[in-house]
Parts: C-alpha cells; sequence; structure tokens
C-alpha cells in the first residue's frame, strides 16, 4: 500500500522570518539636487587648485573649468556610455562607519553619500590641460560692434588681464599669483609682438605668429594621430574613390579614369586586385554583400573549433589603405586637425582670419592638391550616381523616390511607436470605454448646449 509522506513542517521562528522579510519594505532616499559625479584631477596638483567658472572662448558661455596656480588650466571632458546602455558606479568610503567625519554634515557632505553612493550614469568627467593661449585670444582681439576693425594697441599685461577678469571674475584671485602671471604672460609673447616701455613690456597680437601656433597645434594632433572615429569618417570617407559601374569592363573604367582624373593621379584610381580587395572592404551599400565576402575570405579565418577569444581577434576588419596622390591624406587629417581647434576654442571672427590667411597663395601650407583631389571625387561620385539611376533600368523609381520613400516609413514607424506609447500608458477603465457600444448616444456636450 503506497502512501504519501508529507513534508518538514516550518517552525514558529521561521514562519516568523518569513512574514518579517515579506513585511519589510526597502525605503528608496530621493533623488538628491546635487548629484554625485566623478572627476578624474591631473596627477600632482596642488591643494590651491580649484574649479570655477570661466567664459567659454569659443562660444561665451559659463563653463567649469580647473585652475591651478601652478600646473595652469584644465577643461572636463565627459567620458561615457550611450543612453541606452544602462551603467552605474557604486562609491564607498574603504573603511567602516566608525570612519566618517563627525563635521561631514557641518562640511555640506550628505551623511548617506559618506557611507555609501551609486550614482545614476557611468560619465566620467576627466580634466585635460588647455592652453591658456585660448582664454586670451577675446581680450587680445575683441569684437566690435561697428564694421570697422578696432585699431590694436601695445598694451600692458595688466590691461589684457583686466578685461579677461571683467567676463571671468572668478580668475580674479588666482592672478595675483605670480606663477599663474608669468605663465600667462609666456603664453602671450608666443603670439603677440612686444615692445619695452620702460620696465614693462607692451603686447600687441600678432596674427601670423597666431596662424604658426595654431598650426604646430594642429601638426602635433596628426602626428599622435586622430581618434579611429574621425580618421575613418572624415579622412576615408572623404577619400574613397566611388565605383563608377560594377558591370562595366575594365578597359573602359580605365578609359573614364584616364580621361577624368588630373594628370599624374590616373595610376591612383586604377588599383590593382590587392586595392581592389581593400577596396571592397569599404565599398558602398550597392555592393555591401560581396565586399563583407571578400572581407572575410582575405583578412580572416574562420573554423568551428576557434575559441572565443581567437573570434574576438578575427572579427577585427583591417582598415584597408586609401587611394590618393601623395600628401592628399595627410592634408585632410591637418585641416580636419585645424577646424576642429578653431571649431572649440578660438572666437569666429579669428576662425575667419585664420581661415582666410591658412588658404591664401601665401600660406606655408598649400592645399591646393587637396582641393583638386576633393573635386576630382566630387566629380566622380555625381558620374558613379547617374550612372546607377540610369543604367539600371530593372528600377522602377529614382533615387529621390527611394528617399522619400525612406522618409515616409520612418514617419510611419514613428507614429506607430508613439500609439504603442499612448497605448501602453492608458489605464484599464479607458480601454474598457473604447470597446463600449456607444451608438445612438448623445456626446456629453449636447447636454449643455444653450437653450
Amino acid at each position: 500500500m503506497k502512501t504519501r509522506t508529507k513534508g518538514a513542517t516550518k517552525t514558529a521562528s521561521e514562519d516568523f522570518e518569513v512574514s518579517k522579510s515579506m513585511s519589510a519594505k526597502v525605503q528608496l532616499n530621493p533623488d538628491s539636487p546635487n548629484p554625485a559625479r566623478i572627476f578624474v584631477l591631473p596627477e600632482g596638483i596642488t591643494p590651491e587648485a580649484r574649479i570655477i567658472s570661466l567664459t567659454n572662448p569659443r562660444y561665451h558661455s559659463k563653463d567649469r573649468y580647473v585652475v591651478c596656480p601652478v600646473r595652469g588650466f584644465y577643461e572636463f571632458k565627459v567620458v561615457g556610455v550611450p543612453k541606452m546602455t544602462p551603467r552605474s558606479w557604486l562609491l564607498s568610503r574603504s573603511g567602516t562607519e566608525a570612519e566618517i567625519p563627525a563635521d561631514a554634515a557641518d562640511n555640506g557632505v550628505d551623511s548617506n553619500l559618506a557611507r555609501g553612493y551609486v550614482t545614476r550614469t557611468a560619465d566620467i568627467f576627466i580634466a585635460t590641460p588647455v592652453d591658456p593661449i585660448f582664454f586670451l585670444l577675446p581680450a587680445l582681439s575683441p569684437t566690435s560692434k561697428n564694421s570697422d576693425a578696432p585699431k590694436r594697441l601695445f598694451l600692458s599685461s595688466d590691461d589684457y588681464f583686466e578685461r579677461v577678469v571683467s567676463d571671468s571674475p572668478h580668475l580674479g584671485s588666482f592672478l595675483r599669483r605670480d606663477n599663474l602671471r608669468n605663465l600667462l604672460e609666456k603664453r602671450m609673447q608666443a603670439i603677440c609682438e612686444t615692445v619695452e616701455a620702460g620696465e614693462e613690456t607692451m603686447y600687441r597680437l600678432d596674427e601670423e605668429r597666431l596662424l604658426k601656433e595654431v598650426l604646430q597645434k594642429a601638426r602635433r594632433m596628426v602626428e599622435r594621430g586622430l581618434p579611429a572615429s574621425i580618421e575613418e569618417k572624415l579622412v576615408r570617407k572623404a577619400l574613397e574613390v566611388p565605383m563608377l559601374s560594377i558591370t562595366r569592363d575594365e578597359n573602359s573604367l580605365q578609359d573614364l579614369e584616364e580621361r577624368d582624373c588630373p594628370q599624374g593621379t590616373s595610376h591612383l584610381l586604377t588599383p590593382s586586385s590587392e586595392a581592389r580587395d581593400s577596396q571592397a572592404t569599404a565599398s558602398s551599400t550597392d555592393s555591401a554583400a560581396s565586399s563583407f565576402s571578400h572581407a572575410s575570405t582575405a583578412f580572416t579565418s574562420f573554423s568551428e573549433e576557434s575559441t572565443s577569444t581567437e573570434l574576438a581577434q578575427e572579427s577585427k576588419i583591417i582598415s584597408p589603405k586609401i587611394v590618393a596622390p601623395d600628401g592628399v591624406a595627410e592634408l585632410l587629417r591637418l585641416r580636419v586637425a585645424l577646424d576642429f581647434l578653431c571649431s572649440n576654442y578660438i572666437t569666429p571672427h579669428m576662425t575667419d582670419k585664420i581661415n582666410t590667411a591658412m588658404y591664401s597663395p601665401t600660406s606655408s601650407v598649400d592645399f591646393r592638391p587637396l582641393s583638386t583631389h576633393l573635386e576630382h571625387l566630387s566629380k566622380l561620385r555625381r558620374e558613379a550616381a547617374a550612372t546607377r539611376s540610369f543604367g539600371d533600368y530593372s528600377r522602377k523609381r529614382s533615387l529621390q523616390d527611394d528617399e522619400d520613400a525612406e522618409i515616409r516609413a520612418e514617419k510611419k514607424r514613428k507614429m506607430e511607436e508613439e500609439e504603442k506609447r499612448k497605448k501602453a500608458g492608458e489605464s484599464l477603465g479607458v480601454k474598457r470605454l473604447k470597446k463600449a457600444n456607444i451608438t445612438g448616444m448623445k456626446k456629453l456636450s449636447e447636454f449643455f448646449k444653450k437653450n
């Protein structure tokens, strides 16, 4: 005869513990109006350094900077993750609660923050050095409301410092330090003409020296290497040679290239088989499938027994060689570095003067080969677009119709997402009311009409 065995019964103490744990609620503290953030300061910074508000030399807005009387100026760069990727930081002290300072609340430190804190985002603010020249430029070359440019005179360093302090009052206390004053005066000498007036040195901005200093910074950026994203989007994509036709034979393609290419650059646009394989990895969407197969066969070797580490190493795509005349790629990198410096640190009216002087015939850098090659590439892209639009007779719509269809599909997708979001926020009562049969019923506004 089979019988069922009963499980072990819980004791009264265990039942009490379970009910106590279920009834307990976790109390979450409300978000602080000034949440904690992670700042990474440079090594060796002095205790007198402070985070103050200074006027941004480019946008004339109040931004936060680190000013050290000995090391100079630092700006904050945010390093974070995409908003769709949830990340956070857990901050805690390396000790017990007994080590928390007793005067933490008096110093404005939250007791909960002293014990431990979880940040909402994983952003890190890193202090990177910035040249004081950029903060002095608005004072050395102020903008004028009149159409005529103001006459530049030789002025003392104190006169220029007063202009800087008028825009950034927090900097006034630091300018009383001899170390910081000597640093600013030394940087002024790099871009200014100087004359001796008794025992005092007078300064006046020299645009040629400024151009030389900015060009030197841009060259250092190119020598150290541009970031991978900037190199890919602004250099490789700009110098990518378009494929005029996929079905065209090699002879006709070579004839067309020799006809349209500038003299001395035709060999750069008729690459060998190895160069064609490298171009296939970075071609347009018309040959995306074939380019992926070429890249996978030429640069990787896949096998079923490969480990995860080997797959990660083989998945890296080797960047193809840039097909351009000698020196054109370096000129483009130099121009990208100059545009980055001017668009982030130099005032707009000085940027216009720098660009005018940089691209003038008397400039130390000749950008004409770059301009000629870019014009030639734009002509080839127009011909490639015309060849694809008129040569493929199987297509029923033009490129403009395809773009309009993509725009309509994107709008439709956004509308569907908006409707789903609205439906998700509706209450159960509203959903039931929508299903009710209201045929023959009067609207509520009918009962409030005037007689």
